[in-house]
């Protein structure tokens, strides 16, 4: 009996990172047909809607390929509005970075501080985002709100998928060999599963709250 349920644990784990690894190749694939510019939001949608699937549905029977590369059509401009405009930002702060070698010395320090907390605010936005654009409807700029908004609301589970995120990140550096297969997926996989939690406690906040009124 033992012995079935390690081998039933053992195949569920092998189910997982063979799942992985085939959505991880194919957010690579789709990101370079889209010239990595305009695939890389697009694909970025496709894997956390199924991710989402995985996790808050339990369909792990979803045909893949098929709900992938449908979803990266049916999203693809507006996907890329969010994306255009997280990599605008991103540019941004690369250009603040070159000019600070250029700021007088007296004014480094609060500079770099300002600069750091910004940053901070762009991960935390950066995080939620794309969980929030699978999991709910709504218009263009309320996703960056809404991302921003419910993260700080949650310093805890967002700094626990920060550091999450960044040890996923390290150990890759260690095994390169790896980040093909596992970079961006599993990266998702604790994004999504973290901001699933968040989504379901704000939920019930709010069901207990009509229910109160």
């Amino acid at each position: 009996m033992r012995t079935g349920l390690v081998d039933g644990k053992l195949y569920r784990i092998c189910e997982w990172i063979t799942r992985l690894a085939y959505v991880n190749l194919l957010w690579i694939f789709f990101t370079i047909i889209g010239l990595v510019i305009f695939g890389i939001a697009p694909a970025t949608v496709a894997l956390f809607t199924i991710i989402r699937k995985w996790i808050f549905f339990h369909d792990t029977e979803i045909p893949v390929l098929k709900t992938f590369a449908r979803t990266y059509k049916c999203e693809f401009w507006r996907a890329n509005r969010i994306g255009l405009l997280l990599m605008a930002i991103a540019y941004i702060f690369y250009i603040d970075i070159i000019y600070l070698a250029h700021v007088p010395p007296e004014w480094k320090l609060p500079f770099s501080v300002a600069l750091l907390i910004i940053f901070l605010f762009y991960m935390v936005m950066l995080l939620y985002v794309f969980p929030i654009y699978v999991h709910y409807e709504l218009r263009f700029w309320q996703y960056m709100k809404y991302a921003f908004m419910i993260g700080m609301a949650n310093p805890l589970m967002t700094l626990i998928m920060l550091a999450s995120v960044g040890i996923l990140f390290l150990i890759l550096m260690y095994i390169p060999g790896l980040i093909p297969f596992f970079s961006i997926s599993l990266a998702a996989l604790v994004v999504m599963g973290s901001a699933l939690r968040v989504f379901r406690k704000m939920e019930e906040k709010q069901a207990i709250w009509q229910q109160g009124k």
